[in-house]
């Protein structure tokens, strides 16, 4: 299985600074009469759980099985949610959804344009025949401004056993390949005492909006909306997100 970003390598204390709830509300709204739903590149639950203690039933899907053990525990054997480990681009199940969702921007982990309309065509094939897909990106203007080469300063986290997590990274872009690459490092300490240090590598693309709409039209879906953020739900040229909700035609 290609792994662009292995996140297996902070699988361990990726829940300590990936924390933010601020789309659990849209999400929550979003997923309301919906039966069956898909959550794909689901990590370690951060969206899923909350859903899934509101009561509804979910199957979440990602391709690192270390994200999908700390997800595991967190559910503890809940008869609400089936994990199942594979790859968006090989997705295989059983059933059919009426609600397919990818938060997170994590789409624009999927860098290879091949791979990303593979990952479409398979989503499609899994929804029932009056079910929406639901994905979250970036504005690209928003996304390239950030990807200036500097040093950032992500955060400061206090994990178990008395140590602390601080993380630092840098993006750049590459305008040919609509790339975005850069390395996330992380630096623990126990008190004041550098005790460990990582680092783990990414890549996003740089979608427009153009694109995966053009790429979701091929493979059957229509546009049904799109919002700026996740209150209000405005979108424009300066909005920070990008969500896109897609219907499933009746034929490809």
């Amino acid at each position: 299985m290609d792994k662009n970003i292995d996140f297996g390598h902070v699988a361990d204390i990726y829940d300590y600074y990936a924390n933010v709830d601020y789309d659990i509300n849209f999400f929550k709204t979003l997923c309301k009469g919906h039966k069956n739903i898909l959550d794909l590149m689901c990590g370690t639950g951060r969206v899923s759980i909350p859903l899934i203690e509101e009561g509804l039933l979910l199957t979440c899907v990602d391709y690192s099985e270390e994200m999908l053990d700390i997800f595991r525990k967190k559910v503890n054997g809940s008869q609400n949610v089936k994990i199942i480990c594979q790859d968006v681009c090989e997705l295989n199940l059983e059933e059919r959804y009426d609600l397919i969702m990818i938060p997170s921007n994590s789409i624009a982990e999927i860098i290879d344009p091949k791979k990303r309309r593979l990952a479409l065509r398979r989503i499609y094939e899994h929804l029932t025949s009056d079910g929406i897909f639901f994905c979250t990106l970036y504005n690209p203007a928003y996304r390239i401004q950030q990807a200036d080469g500097n040093i950032r300063y992500l955060g400061k986290y206090d994990l178990d056993n008395n140590r602390t997590l601080i993380i630092t990274y840098y993006n750049v872009y590459s305008p040919g390949a609509g790339i975005i690459s850069g390395t996330q490092f992380y630096e623990i300490y126990r008190n004041n005492r550098l005790i460990e240090k990582r680092c783990l590598d990414i890549k996003f693309s740089v979608i427009s909006k153009e694109e995966i709409c053009k790429m979701a039209r091929k493979e059957g879906f229509s546009l049904k909306a799109i919002y700026g953020d996740y209150e209000p739900y405005h979108y424009d040229e300066a909005s920070m997100f990008m969500n896109l909700l897609f219907k499933k035609r009746g034929c490809r």
